[in-house]
């Protein structure tokens, strides 16, 4: 027989070895980069976005206007039967609109102090008007509180006015019978008061409060909080501490490696208190990540069914849920809802016309997970006039007491193709680079060892194949037995025993 080690292996083994493991060694060197890519890229988000007076994003972040689209879309309820009303039916409006303006956001007055790791600025808002304004008929409900008291005479409830007047102002009666007297009172409101009446009279091109927030330099889980409005870390305009406190960001930036568990929080100065939003969905920007965060649908709830608002109910009884009283903060009898009354089925069910969408209702905000920059966003709110039944006023003894609908505002914003292309430079492009480079190596070397491993079944087989048809076929001599045939000598003739030796 021949040495076996002589025998011809089927593979060499020398260049398979050499195979493997460079295929483990890039698998397991791709596996390893991608946690040190994510130690660079923290590096580096901890040096670029911090904000001071040297930050490479400062000038984006006091003018985004280059890069942002920012508008402000009105939406008004147009009263289509004011006589039934008047008689205390229900409410049929039709939405108008909408009435669309480019919105521009420049900090101004920005101050950084170092120690307090905080700046400190005021973002007058300008409108510039981008469609037609054209008028529709519009029911003043202003006029209804005041009504109930009798201070004017002859005065119609409804009245028809052009979106501009709505908007920007008009003289009206009631304004002019009130001005002399709230100023003998000394008396504070939020609206001027001097004979108009318009939801931004004269309120373009001013700021709504003075923002201090953290910068980030100590540390980014805190990045973009507010930490005062109106040089005060608290608001006073509810019941208790907890909701007074002034939480989140004012919606455009959060700090870095956004998770989808994570609960947001924004800070509204037009509600003058903050709200959450939850992860809700994930889609693309063109080929950026997004991660969609809207509020929850208990936003405006109260008990039994949100026990956390119920310091924001005004008085001893809370509103039905969906909206919020923001009389304190107006000086107005004015409750904010979702546009439609969107989350509200009691309000919604008292008017006429409404059609409440989550996708075209909702505020939302896109966030980049890696970065936390809010990509697009939009804040949708609604105002709504408080309105009594007074058996003492005529126009009013039969109406309804109820929320009427005035309008809705959309005021979004969303990175242009120069804001995007300047991210990508600065943020994503390196960040997708490592990672490419990462997958490459782990997509590489899983081929190689994959490859090599057919290969040498593909020989293997070959060879067994091969060593079949190699090996001759032996007859067999054996001597042929039947059933008679005894075992112990295979059928054989018994020895003879041979002669016994002679001594």
């Amino acid at each position: 027989m021949g040495d076996p080690r002589n025998k011809k292996r089927f593979v060499r083994v020398l260049p398979v070895v050499l195979l493997l493991t460079a295929g483990v060694i890039l698998l397991i060197l791709g596996i390893i980069l991608i946690p040190v890519f994510n130690l660079i890229v923290k590096e580096e988000l901890n040096t670029m976005i911090p904000m001071s007076n040297t930050s490479s994003t400062l000038s984006t972040w006091k003018d985004p206007g280059d890069s942002v689209n920012m508008n402000m879309k009105f939406y008004f309820f147009d009263l289509t039967n004011p006589s039934e009303v008047a008689e205390g039916k229900k409410p049929y409006v039709i939405q108008r609109g909408p009435y669309t303006y480019k919105e521009i956001k420049v900090k101004k007055n920005v101050t950084f102090d170092t120690e307090a790791h905080t700046a400190t600025y005021v973002e007058p808002r300008t409108l510039a008007v981008v469609t037609m304004i054209q008028s529709i008929p519009a029911a003043e409900m202003v006029l209804s509180g005041l009504i109930d008291f009798g201070l004017i005479k002859d005065e119609q409830l409804f009245k028809r006015l052009s979106v501009y007047q709505l908007i920007w102002g008009y003289k009206d009666p009631l304004m002019e019978l009130l001005a002399p007297l709230v100023k003998a009172a000394n008396i504070s409101l939020p609206v001027p008061m001097d004979g108009y009446f318009g939801f931004l009279y004269k309120k373009n091109e001013t700021d709504d409060g003075v923002y201090t927030v953290n910068t980030g330099q100590a540390g980014l889980n805190s990045f973009m909080q507010v930490q005062e409005w109106n040089h005060k870390s608290t608001l006073s305009f509810w019941k208790t501490k907890y909701c007074n406190m002034i939480n989140g960001t004012d919606g455009t930036m959060y700090h870095p490696f956004i998770d989808v568990k994570d609960k947001l929080f924004l800070f509204s100065s037009d509600l003058a208190r903050s709200i959450d939003v939850v992860f809700s969905s994930k889609h693309y920007l063109h080929d950026v990540p997004q991660y969609r965060f809207k509020p929850p649908a208990a936003l405006f709830g109260y008990p039994p069914d949100n026990y956390d608002n119920a310091c924001y109910c005004l008085g001893d009884e809370c509103p039905h849920n969906g909206v919020l009283n923001i009389t304190a903060v107006q000086g107005a009898p004015v409750f904010v809802s979702q546009p439609h009354f969107l989350n509200g089925k009691y309000y919604e069910a008292t008017i006429g016309g409404l059609h409440p969408d989550e996708e075209r209702h909702n505020t939302f905000i896109d966030v980049e997970p890696t970065t936390g920059i809010v990509m697009k966003g939009a804040k949708r709110l609604q105002m709504n006039l408080y309105v009594k039944q007074n058996a003492f006023v005529w126009e009013m003894s039969k109406m309804r007491t109820m929320l009427y609908p005035l309008l809705w505002l959309d005021e979004s914003a969303t990175i242009n193709d120069k804001g995007l292309s300047t991210f990508k430079d600065m943020f994503f492009n390196i960040q997708q680079l490592m990672y490419t480079i990462s997958y490459i190596l782990i997509a590489v070397s899983a081929a190689i060892i994959l490859l090599t491993l057919l290969f040498m079944l593909i020989k293997y087989l070959g060879y067994r194949n091969s060593q079949k048809i190699d090996t001759p076929f032996v007859e067999d001599t054996a001597p042929q037995t039947s059933e008679t045939t005894p075992l112990l000598n295979g059928g054989l003739e018994p020895r003879r025993a041979s002669s016994p030796i002679n001594t």
